[in-house]
Formats: structure tokens, C-alpha cells, sequence
């Protein structure tokens, strides 16, 4: 029970208290979502995907193992997420949005103090995390891009839009500055930390500011089928891999509660630069957040008892 309340009072609520303040701040003011887009994707973004790439360590035997296994799971999502898709007889860029709304999870805010919780500040849990949240910031802006961008503007448009994004070169110059340990001064980290410190609320209260938008009885369907998806079959594959590819202890207990977590915000900023049902997949952040509270404590103690 303690470990339940620790994660509603820590983690969940939290969450859901900044995506309230963006419900009301936008009934109350009308915020500008494209200006929100705007500042998520050209300053928000980069300034935090290249800090968390800057300053990761990770052993590259570690990483190599915990990124087999990543590639795997994306592939099978990636597969389940268009077959259900077919299902629900979504059009392209709302199977855009469904497919990123499964795939793309929020391992940085929420997985970060989950597994600090679940494991208490074991370093080796902490590693395969911080492997997991690195890997989940490049597909969100390599494979989520282009899923988000292709259907709403065709595939040579986005690769076009790809390689002006300024996300891009924050990954590459973040991954050159970490290899060659090349240092940055503080007058150059300070800005870069406070802005990536800021993400985290920006991003939600634009979350709430979607939400405020559109009521969710419209999404219902794709809402509760992406939220099934990502908080149950993700982890159902995931316990599948994990005994195929023979992985045990503490690497594999902290890559099946990785596969529970809900949905990335990020798919939700993707879906509200490119118009891509940017209301569902709003509220598709929300509905897993909220229905995680549920089911990510029961994944943890299953962690346990399975590895």
C-alpha cells in the first residue's frame, strides 16, 4: 500500500495537477497552441534531448543489451498498433497519432522517480532507465517524427522539415559532445538545465490546454483501445521478449515496469505540430496517466515475482 500511495502522491498527481492548471489557464485565456507548439518543439525539446544525452553513463555493454530488446518491442507495437488501427477503421493521420500514442512512452518524468521508487536507487536499475529514456527521445523524434509528419504532409516534405528541426542537431551534437567527453562551461549547461527543467511543465499544461478543447466522449473508442494497448498488451509483449531473449533480475524487472508506463506527452506535442488529432492524443496522455495510477503498482509487484 505505501508503495501504491508513494507512486499516486509522487508521480501520478503531480502529472495531473500541471495538466489541470493548463485545463483552466486555457478556459480562462484561450492560450495560443501554436505558439505552445512552437516553443515545445524549437526550444523546449532540444534543450532537454541534448542535456539527457549530454550527461548520460552508460556501459556499452548494458546498452547494447537493453537496446536489442527495445528494438524488438518496438517492432511488435509497431505491428499491433497498425493492425488495430485497420480495426478501428482509422484514416492516416489519426492512425498517426494511435500508433505514437502506443508506442512512444513517458519513461522520463514518470519512469525515472518509478524506478527510483521501485528499486531504492539501485545504480543498476537506474542504468537500463537511463538507457531506456535516451532510446525513447530518439524514436520520438526519428521514428515518431516521420510517423507524425509523413501523414500529414507526405514523406519528402518531412524529410525536408526532418533535417531543418533543431532536435536533430541537439542529438547529434549531444551524442559527439558525450563520446569525446568534451566539456561546456557553465554559462552554456546553466541556460541549457533551466530550460530542460521547464519541459516537463510546459508540456503538461499544454496537455491541458488540448484537453480543455475538446470533451472525450469524440475519442472514446481510440482512447480506451490506446490505453488498453499501452498499459496492458505493452507490457504482455514485453514479458514475452524478455523470456525469448533469456534476460532475469533486476535488468529484466526494470524493463517490464519500462513497458507500462503510459503515454509519452511527446506524442502529443508530434500530434499538435502536425495536426494530427492533437485533441485525442491529449487526452490519450491523460487517460493512461490516470489509468497507470491502477495498473503500474500491480506491474511492479509482478516484476518481482516473474524475474
Amino acid at each position: 500500500m505505501s508503495s501504491y500511495l508513494s507512486i499516486l502522491t509522487q508521480v501520478i498527481f503531480p502529472i495531473i495537477l500541471l495538466i489541470g492548471v493548463g485545463v483552466i489557464l486555457h478556459r480562462r485565456f484561450q492560450l495560443d497552441m501554436n505558439t505552445l507548439s512552437k516553443l515545445i518543439m524549437y526550444f523546449f525539446l532540444p534543450a532537454m534531448t541534448f542535456i539527457a544525452i549530454y550527461e548520460a553513463s552508460i556501459s556499452l555493454s548494458l546498452l547494447k543489451e537493453v537496446v536489442i530488446f527495445l528494438l524488438l518491442q518496438l517492432a511488435v507495437l509497431h505491428f499491433l498498433g497498425k493492425a488495430v488501427s485497420k480495426l478501428l477503421g482509422l484514416g492516416e493521420k489519426s492512425a498517426a497519432s494511435f500508433n505514437n500514442s502506443i508506442i512512444l512512452s513517458n519513461n522520463g518524468n514518470i519512469g525515472i522517480p518509478v524506478n527510483d521508487l521501485a528499486f531504492r536507487h539501485d545504480p543498476l536499475a537506474m542504468s537500463v532507465q537511463m538507457v531506456v529514456v535516451l532510446f525513447e527521445v530518439v524514436l520520438a523524434f526519428t521514428y515518431g517524427l516521420f510517423n507524425a509528419s509523413t501523414a500529414s504532409i507526405g514523406l519528402k516534405t518531412s524529410l525536408i522539415t526532418f533535417v531543418k528541426l533543431p532536435i536533430v542537431y541537439a542529438l547529434v551534437s549531444g551524442m559527439l559532445l558525450h563520446m569525446f567527453q568534451v566539456p561546456l562551461p557553465s554559462f552554456v549547461l546553466i541556460p541549457l538545465h533551466t530550460v530542460a527543467n521547464s519541459m516537463l511543465a510546459v508540456a503538461l499544461v499544454s496537455i491541458g490546454a488540448q484537453v480543455a478543447r475538446l470533451g472525450i466522449s469524440r475519442y472514446s473508442r481510440m482512447v480506451l483501445s490506446s490505453s488498453l494497448l499501452r498499459l496492458v498488451a505493452a507490457p504482455l509483449c514485453a514479458y514475452v521478449l524478455l523470456r525469448l531473449l533469456n534476460m532475469n533480475g533486476v535488468i529484466a524487472q526494470a524493463l517490464l515496469i519500462c513497458s507500462a508506463l503510459p503515454t509519452s506527452r511527446n506524442s502529443a506535442a508530434l500530434a499538435l505540430e502536425y495536426g494530427n488529432e492533437p485533441e485525442f492524443a491529449a487526452q490519450a496522455v491523460l487517460a493512461s496517466t490516470l489509468l497507470s495510477s491502477l495498473t503500474l503498482t500491480f506491474v511492479i509487484d509482478l516484476s518481482t515475482r516473474l524475474f
